[in-house]
């Protein structure tokens, strides 16, 4: 019964995103605590404190794009739209091009970026500390980290795919790479 309660959520979310979750429908085919598990690593990423919406976004779809996960992108992509940021921020986030986004929007893809390459980004840090407090930056660990998680998973589950373009309202942004 719970079984088909939450196959039934993962299509709704499905539905709702254009996004294929066969990897979520296979973790709960093969154990309902497996999910659940998944689902508190969810509540993780879902949290939200003293963050602009465009630079919790600008980092995640850094985080994202690290792991070269086309569907995963597109999806992070359709949530920073439904979240409320702009679709031309989202574009220049895409296509890492600073001069056409916010600076709230720059400090998350710069923090993000050395996070993930393994740079200091104590200036970064700093910053977003400045602006925003210390809850910010704990927001910002999470995005990156809970981001992290769901490619990974689909590379280990072997469904993962690359990824090249992603669609922005209705255009397609040719996706870069981290400098």
């Amino acid at each position: 019964m719970i079984r088909a309660i939450l196959h039934r959520s993962i299509a709704k979310f499905e539905r709702h995103y254009d996004y294929d979750a066969t990897y979520m429908h296979e973790i709960l085919d093969s154990s309902v605590g497996a999910f659940v598990k998944l689902l508190l690593a969810q509540a993780m990423n879902a949290h939200r404190d003293s963050v602009p919406m465009a630079t919790l976004y600008a980092a995640r779809i850094a985080a994202v794009r690290h792991e070269d996960c086309g569907p995963c992108a597109q999806l992070t992509v359709n949530m920073a739209l439904e979240a409320g940021v702009g679709a031309s921020t989202v574009r220049a986030i895409v296509a890492r091009d600073f001069s056409a986004m916010s600076d709230e929007a720059a400090l998350g893809l710069r923090l993000a970026e050395a996070v993930l390459a393994n740079r200091n980004c104590d200036p970064e840090r700093d910053e977003v500390v400045r602006r925003y407090g210390a809850r910010a930056l704990v927001t910002l660990a999470y995005a990156i980290a809970g981001t992290r998680t769901y490619p990974t998973m689909k590379r280990v589950l072997g469904h993962a795919h690359t990824c090249e373009r992603l669609t922005v309202d209705d255009r397609v942004v040719p996706a870069a790479r981290a400098a």
